[in-house]
């Protein structure tokens, strides 16, 4: 059966999005093995509700500095329209918004 153009685009971005998290999933495999030489197993002696738990956690806080770089970075641009010279602020939203890695 052939999908016509509205059924296939209207998963564009649920494809793109589980795309996104495979290799982000991925990338979280290959650091669990490089950092503890084995791949992640219910048979480890983990605690997972507990784990999962601190990730909920440290989840949430991510969420909250996103949101907050996100409201800094619009009223530094705000304040460069408001400038004789936009170029730092612009300069410096810019490197806050191609910030890349996570530490690891």
């Amino acid at each position: 059966m052939e999908q016509n153009l509205l059924e296939i685009s209207k998963h564009k971005v649920s494809d793109a999005a589980l795309e996104t998290l495979k290799e982000v999933m991925y990338q979280q495999d290959n650091f669990g093995i490089r950092k503890y030489g084995v791949a992640l197993d219910h048979t480890h002696n983990y605690d997972w509700d507990a784990m999962a738990d601190e990730e909920i956690a440290d989840f949430l806080k991510y969420r909250q500095c996103a949101r907050e770089r996100k409201e800094y970075v619009i009223n530094l641009l705000k304040a460069g329209l408001r400038s004789d010279e936009p170029k730092s602020f612009i300069e410096v939203a810019l490197n806050l918004l191609t910030v890349e890695g996570t530490g690891k």
